[in-house]
């Protein structure tokens, strides 16, 4: 009995599925949060260096114009230590002011009581290196280790009046001061960001994941079940996306062709069994017959017929298994290519005569059907023919009638092979070319046969892409027709 299939076991699939996501997410915005930091840090440095820069630029020109003013030494001097202390105030930077030799004449920074040099930068001097940057028209660093310390940005510019220069302005911070509270700010704030949008994904990541992953659970187990031979498992095809459905239709399809493929499989080892044993009874049994003296001396002439028509029968068998075991593992490969199919009907009917004389079969046809061209495997096509006349010839009654027709429209080549007879069951028909199945198995006409011919033709009909079908009127005739594609130039 079938029924829709519903998950049993835990959402491994799902576990899997959510959390590579989770995984991928996560370090998605890792990446875009060190990306951020990466950015921000870098603009941090740049704005803090154009402000340093600005700055020291602002007091080489106020130097510069002190310089060519009116006012006093000392008033210079108080106007221009204002102008580092306010600088200072404003940008918590060092500011101070050297001569050319890389002797300190002013400076202001936290250690700045009194005008107009502090303690550190009473004994500091510029090193020519610094001093011969500053006058090649400023600079801007981060010292490793020189006059300014470790870890410093430093900013430089030289003060010139008219074409002279006389000085360097010099600005210096210690870049981790300032640096690692901004970027642990931005550090917390990016954190508090991406962790409530990770909430918000992971929830949406659950149950998209969950609305996937449950589906592909199912229909994983079902498969499952498949590769066992149960296939009367069913996957749900009740879902909402349409994709899912799709396959979970077409993977219920799949179950249902292996389950015939399984059963005709079965039906065919069972067949065969079946076959295979009958004629090997009848050999076995008659032959000990002779043997042991059970079948009398004048007698053994008959069921010595009887065991080598068994036998025959039984080779007919093994052959028509052999040929169709290549096809079915397609180890045939077609050879198509034009040729009369008229003149191939003719040839192999004469391989009939005796048996269409012995019967008093009348053939018509023949004189209405001319050239008919057909692109196909010519021996395999004679199989077909062969054994669509072998059935005809067997059903076909005393004094009764078997007519050919063939002809090409210029886009298919269609044969047909009639005969009169008792016909076929509408209820078998659909059944004929099935392998080992034999029409009529209670009035026994086809003791000779192996079940396997029709099946046979059907195959290479359809290597050829073409189609066979069959039709009958009861007590009337039984009538075969195959069409084969035909194209001119190929």
């Amino acid at each position: 009995m079938k029924k829709v299939f519903r998950r049993k076991r835990k959402g491994s699939l799902f576990r899997h599925y959510f959390g590579a996501s989770v995984l991928v997410v996560v370090a998605a915005f890792m990446f875009l949060g060190f990306i951020m930091l990466l950015f921000n840090a870098a603009q941090w440095w740049q704005d803090k260096t154009d402000s340093l820069s600005r700055n020291v630029h602002n007091i080489a020109m106020n130097y510069a114009d002190l310089e060519t003013s009116d006012y006093t030494d000392s008033e210079k001097e108080e106007l221009l230590f204002n102008a580092l202390e306010f600088t200072y105030k404003a940008t918590l930077s060092e500011y101070f002011v050297s001569d050319i030799e890389g002797n300190v004449l002013y400076c202001f920074d936290s250690n700045t009581v009194t005008p107009p040099l502090c303690d550190e930068h009473r004994t500091m001097h510029i090193s020519e290196e610094n001093i011969r940057r500053a006058i090649d028209g400023g600079y801007t660093d981060y010292t490793t280790g020189d006059e300014f310390g470790m870890g410093k940005f430093v900013v430089a510019e030289p003060i010139v009046v008219g074409s002279k220069t006389i000085g360097m302005v010099f600005a210096s911070e210690d870049a981790v001061r300032g640096f690692l509270p901004y970027v642990s700010d931005i550090a917390k704030a990016l954190s508090y960001a991406i962790c409530f949008v990770l909430v918000v994904v992971f929830i949406m990541i659950y149950f998209v994941t969950r609305g996937i992953a449950k589906p592909l659970e199912e229909m994983q187990e079902v498969t499952e079940y498949y590769s066992r031979g149960e296939f009367q498992h069913k996957a749900n095809e009740n879902y909402k996306k349409r994709d899912f459905s799709d396959f979970a239709k077409a993977l219920n399809k799949m179950g249902s062709e292996l389950a015939v493929t399984e059963e005709s499989r079965k039906s065919f080892v069972a067949n065969v069994s079946h076959e295979l044993k009958t004629p090997m009874t009848s050999i076995v049994g008659f032959v000990d017959g002779i043997l042991d003296g059970t079948i009398p001396p004048e007698e053994e002439k008959k069921y010595l017929s009887i065991v080598s028509n068994e036998a025959k029968r039984l080779s007919r068998m093994v052959v028509s298994m052999l040929n169709l075991s290549k096809i079915e593992a397609g180890e045939v490969q077609l050879s198509p290519k034009i040729y009369d199919v008229s003149s191939q009907i003719f040839e192999t009917l004469l391989n009939f005569e005796k048996r269409i004389d012995e019967k008093k079969i009348n053939i018509e046809g023949f004189e209405e059907m001319g050239t008919v061209r057909l692109r196909g495997d010519r021996d395999l096509i004679q199989q077909v023919i062969y054994n669509l006349f072998d059935n005809a010839v067997k059903f076909t009654p005393e004094n009764g009638t078997i007519w050919v027709f063939a002809e090409n429209d210029g886009h298919n080549t269609t044969v047909r092979i009639r005969n009169s007879g008792a016909g076929v069951k509408q209820e078998e028909i659909s059944r004929i070319f099935e392998r080992f199945y034999k029409v009529d198995k209670s009035r026994s006409f086809d003791t000779k046969g192996v079940g396997l011919g029709l099946y046979i033709v059907k195959t290479i009909i359809n290597m050829h892409g073409g189609e066979i079908t069959a039709g009958s009127k009861k007590d009337e005739y039984t009538e075969f027709r195959f069409e084969i594609p035909f194209e001119e130039g190929f």
